[in-house]
């Protein structure tokens, strides 16, 4: 897809404000994969952090749920729906026996999308489930539904199931029918499926930051597009806009996301809306300064991470930002122009030379959570061995080397490690694809043995990579 393009200062926005963004988030070791700015219609400021590029598929997880919003709206203008339908009477073949419960009778649409439903969190994730769909019908209620904001995923990926269910294509060729084509949505996009074949509604779409950018367009232009109206007016106003109260329980993500929700759409402070998905993923409207904000990345091991990337924007962003456009300045776009195309991901600092005579080993490791029965330290790799299966993590000591976890093509990852004391080794290791996160691995060495520390930072934590083992050196 194409967009218009200008150098900040044309449209009045400070190169050095741009630039003190990115070396806010980079002290803070927030892990950012790529940062977009729209003023104006034309976009300013575009990195990636290798190996994204512009043409990678990243994993959005909940804005995802800003695109069921999408379809339904669409399903409410032609009549196949109102927001005031209750879901009951959508999926009898879903139901219990017994029917359902009084509160789940009177859930209506419009409470899904607003997160009021009648459970106090995601259903599917209370007891595992090959239907997640049938989940949201037969889990015990809480409450009444309504009542007050709760965020719950397996509400809208119920609303996904009944958009693919009432249009017989799945919720990506829906939208692209009525909007994504239009707008250049990548063909290569697509949307993990749940165990039945649904589209994950919650969590499962992937695609690029530019296609984020050209939805984030198309809804802040009121579903509009070179003269087309797309998707209906009237609804995008409404999704955007303050729909419920979650001061007290929408905040996990930062004071920024307890100013309100939409339709699947935060409220933010700076009187900004916006998409969001698990570990920085964000699409972010600013009416007031006629500016986007687009980022991908990964927060999840950093408490705060994402309102970090929020306080970079309002506390380095905005300042620099004018009514009018800004003299010219050739020293800080050039400055800006480097950061961006140099970004990586956050290497691990090496603090120390290894200690030799504790290197080089295989360790025998006694009982342990994660089952690991033996490690050895090569000169360039970490290999774990699991019982019957070995995963390797090749490294250098404060750089950075691209890789796949357990050698799997679907699984790529780049590693980070240092020495951060003579008998301690720091391994991260940023996972790319559609298990997007990270795990750590502390490696302390003592003579005759070691201990290993392992952290899996995702959506569903990994028990290969989480708890702590250790052994003996084999003699």
């Amino acid at each position: 897809m194409q967009f218009s393009t200008a150098k900040p200062e044309e449209v009045g926005v400070s190169s050095a404000a741009l630039s003190q963004t990115l070396d806010y988030l980079a002290q803070r070791r927030v892990a950012l994969h790529s940062l977009l700015v729209m003023r104006h219609d034309a976009l300013i400021c575009e990195g990636y952090a290798a190996p994204f590029t512009k043409d990678t598929l990243h994993r959005m997880y909940s804005e995802t749920k800003s695109l069921v919003s999408l379809a339904v709206g669409v399903m409410c203008a032609k009549g196949y729906l109102d927001l005031d339908d209750h879901i009951v009477d959508h999926f009898a073949e879903k139901l219990p026996l017994g029917g359902p419960s009084p509160e789940l009778a009177r859930l209506t649409i419009r409470d899904m999308l607003r997160m009021a439903t009648p459970y106090n969190g995601t259903t599917y994730k209370r007891r595992p489930t090959q239907d997640w769909v049938g989940s949201f019908f037969t889990a015990r209620t809480d409450h009444e539904p309504g009542s007050f904001f709760c965020y719950d995923t397996s509400s809208s990926h119920t609303l996904c199931a009944l958009v693919e269910k009432r249009m017989g294509r799945p919720l990506l060729d829906v939208l692209r029918r009525e909007a994504l084509d239009a707008i250049g949505f990548s063909e290569q996009s697509y949307c993990i499926r749940d165990p039945m074949g649904i589209s994950q509604g919650g969590s499962g779409l992937m695609a690029t930051p530019r296609d984020m950018l050209a939805l984030l367009r198309l809804v802040a232009q009121g579903g509009q597009w070179d003269g087309q109206q797309l998707l209906p007016q009237d609804y995008l106003q409404a999704a955007t806009a303050w729909q419920i109260d979650n001061a007290e329980n929408g905040g996990s993500g930062g004071w920024d996301f307890a100013q309100g929700y939409g339709y699947q759409f935060w409220r933010l402070t700076h009187n900004a809306w916006s998409m969001y998905g698990m570990g920085g993923q964000l699409a972010i409207c600013l009416p007031d300064q006629d500016m986007l904000l687009v980022t991908t990345a990964d927060t999840q091991p950093l408490a705060g991470g994402v309102q970090t990337i929020l306080d970079a924007f309002w506390n380095c962003l905005l300042p620099g930002v004018a009514d009018a456009a800004l003299p010219a300045n050739p020293a800080a776009y050039a400055e800006l122009t480097k950061k961006l195309s140099t970004m990586q991901l956050p290497i691990v600092e090496n603090l120390a030379a290894p200690d030799t005579e504790l290197c080089c080993a295989t360790v025998q490791m006694g009982l342990n959570a994660p089952g690991l029965t033996a490690l050895q330290l090569q000169e360039n790799a970490l290999v774990l061995h699991y019982g019957g299966k070995t995963c390797t993590l090749p490294f250098r000591t404060g750089a950075l080397v691209q890789s796949h976890l357990w050698d799997d093509p679907a699984l790529p990852c780049v590693i980070a490690a240092g020495w951060r004391a003579p008998d301690s080794l720091l391994f991260r290791v940023h996972l790319l694809g559609e298990r997007l996160g990270s795990l750590s691995l502390q490696l302390k060495l003592r003579p005759g043995g070691a201990t290993l520390a392992l952290c899996s930072h995702e959506e569903h934590p990994d028990p290969d990579f989480s708890g702590t083992a250790e052994g003996v050196t084999a003699v």
